[in-house]
């Protein structure tokens, strides 16, 4: 599995907003892509970070979405003059 976790720091009152145009944009391509086991957006109010957490059954499972999800990302960070730091993560354990 492959996790992929997205950071931003962004001013208190823009997370509603963010996380709005989330739903809008990202959430149905998320909701019908193959692979996707689960996605979480958490967010700290009080200090205006957003993490985004998706965990996919594999980097191919990631990679043969991303040519539709990269642009709809892109469309929604662009909307907020922001661009998350992106990683990737082999999960090496679960319960």
């Amino acid at each position: 599995m492959i996790a992929r976790v997205l950071r931003v720091e962004v001013t208190p009152d823009r997370i509603e907003g963010i996380v709005s145009r989330y739903r809008e944009v990202v959430r149905p391509i998320h909701e019908q892509a193959t692979g996707l086991r689960k996605h979480y957006v958490l967010v700290d109010r009080q200090a205006g970070r957003i993490t985004i957490i998706g965990v996919w059954d594999s980097q191919q499972a990631l990679a043969e979405v991303a040519p539709i999800l990269q642009p709809a990302r892109e469309r929604l960070w662009s909307d907020f003059s922001q661009m998350p730091a992106v990683e990737n993560y082999e999960v090496a354990d679960e319960v």
